[in-house]
């Protein structure tokens, strides 16, 4: 558990010859001009960096002369603390079950006083680990539909399980589409257009749902799309995706805009299991550039180029939360951005509206060859072919979860006119397609691959299952892994090669 690794880190550091602060003298430094405040074991004096963060100094203060580990790591990776004036740590925390009584009422009293102006961020705890679980003040103020593992029977239940469990801004960031979120409710709607044509009278007992995917096995068609601040769900995190994936043999596509340091995310792989990145080409392309070396280190395989957020959609459900806390997430946020955008709108301009086919031969020079180059956001058969034709190894047909721009077409659908399109060029096989908005279940899997995807990502069922941390995460791949192979026995199929498009007919909008 997060207290867990707390204790554990504290235990580790105090056999070292540094300084132990009391939980009573953390306490008593809680002033603007005096303020400790401890991370991850360690306590830091930052008085001097009160007016010099990014977000204001009160959302510092919230946690002042307490513990606020819990509040930072939900959005930032460890290694920020680095970036920290020089001489700012003064020890480490002596006590832990003292300051687990000494701090717990302290933060309590100051989360009351001003939880409708923190961010996420910032908010979370206002006191961290050593305050009173969320769940468990929830559950005291009101029934829990779903407060175990136990009570989740499909992937639908994680979505409503994660309402109760997380706070509101970092659901609502997960949960928020563009506008009207039309896109992203017929993401989800295309599935059940699509009618099933099951054979029968064919021997199932054994059924193979391998693959390999971008020259990756997989234990089945299914990937972790790459998905911003997974620390808003669980301090778990991107490692706790990281881990469930290799559990489930599948792969995961790691995030730009990740909470956890890259390294802490591929070095929680298990021995075989593969990772893909995700990239945003930043308006900096120094940026991008010295991201993908760190990329290249860590030996991932493939690179997906996020290409539809040359400007980012309106997302209103985001934008209605205040958040306060601007700190440079993922080394892409601009100083001085305004927190009135809601999460999104607090990281600031991250994505390059420049972006264009001819940077392919940039992007390319960047990674040496060492990774496969897969476009993300494809959304028209006439870039499909442009990509095909470009020599690229893959695209994901995705509209970013109805993030970007309303109204535009769901996934499902561009893909049939994908597959088409390929085939009519002359390029059918010869690049892999993915797609991602919209799976749910076991049969939108095997409904997808019909219509031509190698494999389908999931992004908001896996933000969602983690909630519960990676346990959940683990349920959720299980639960899809399970509907699908047991679609593909009553659909009479044993292996992935004999899944066609004669197996779907598409469902009339109006009776004839």
């Amino acid at each position: 558990t997060l207290a867990q690794a707390h204790v554990s880190g504290v235990s580790a550091m105090a056999r070292a010859d540094v300084r132990k602060v009391s939980a009573a003298e953390l306490v008593s430094h809680r002033t603007e001009h005096d303020c400790w405040i401890a991370f991850h074991g360690s306590v830091f004096e930052v008085s001097s960096f009160l007016s010099e963060h990014p977000g204001g100094k009160q959302v510092l203060m919230e946690v002042a002369g307490a513990d606020g580990t819990r509040a930072f790591q939900a959005i930032h990776p460890q290694s920020m603390l680095e970036k920290l004036p020089a001489g700012s740590k003064v020890g480490v925390i002596n006590a832990v079950e003292e300051a687990k009584a000494q701090l717990a009422p302290l933060a309590g009293a100051k989360s009351s006083a001003s939880a409708s102006v923190s961010c996420f961020a910032c908010l979370q705890a206002l006191g961290s680990l050593l305050r009173r679980p969320r769940e468990e003040v929830a559950s005291a103020s009101r029934k829990v539909k779903f407060t175990t593992l136990d009570h989740i029977i499909n992937v639908n239940d994680f979505e409503l399980a994660a309402q109760e469990r997380m706070q509101k801004t970092g659901y609502d960031y997960y949960a928020s589409a563009a506008c009207d979120e039309v896109t992203k409710r017929a993401n989800c709607e295309a599935y059940s257009r699509l009618w099933l044509r099951p054979r029968v009278m064919v021997d199932v007992s054994s059924v193979d749902v391998s693959c390999v995917l971008l020259g990756c096995p997989s234990s089945l068609p299914l990937f972790i799309s790459p998905s911003a601040m997974a620390g808003m769900a669980h301090p778990d995190a991107e490692v706790g995706l990281a881990r469930a994936a290799g559990k489930a043999g599948i792969i995961q596509c790691i995030a730009n805009m990740a909470t956890r340091d890259l390294e802490a995310i591929t070095g929680a792989r298990l021995p075989g299991q593969q990772q893909w990145y995700q990239v945003y080409v930043n308006p900096d392309r120094s940026k991008t550039e010295a991201m993908l070396q760190r990329v290249l280190a860590t030996g991932l395989t493939a690179l997906l180029v996020t290409v539809d957020t040359n400007v980012i959609g309106r997302r209103e459900r985001d934008q209605r939360n205040k958040v306060q806390d601007k700190t440079n997430v993922a080394l892409v946020q601009k100083t001085g951005q305004s927190t009135s955008g809601g999460v999104i709108g607090a990281l600031g301009t991250f994505t390059d509206a420049r972006l264009s086919w001819k940077d392919l031969a940039w992007l390319r020079s960047v990674t040496a060859g060492r990774m496969k180059l897969v476009l993300k956001g494809v959304q028209t058969g006439e870039d499909a072919v442009l990509a095909a034709q470009n020599g690229l190894d893959g695209i994901v047909i995705s509209n970013h979860g109805g993030r970007q721009l309303d109204h535009a077409r769901p996934t499902l659908e561009v893909l049939a006119e994908v597959t088409a399109a390929l085939g009519s060029a002359g390029l059918a096989g010869s690049l892999e397609v993915f797609v991602d908005g919209g799976i749910r279940r076991g049969t939108d899997i095997y409904k997808a691959l019909a219509l031509g995807a190698k494999a389908v990502g999931i992004g908001r069922p896996a933000l969602y299952s983690l909630a519960f941390g990676q346990p959940g995460v683990e349920k959720c791949l299980q639960l899809l892994q399970d509907e699908f192979i047991n679609c593909m026995q009553l659909m009479g199929k044993t292996s992935l090669a004999e899944i066609s498009a004669a197996d779907v007919v598409w469902k009339p909008l109006v009776a004839a």
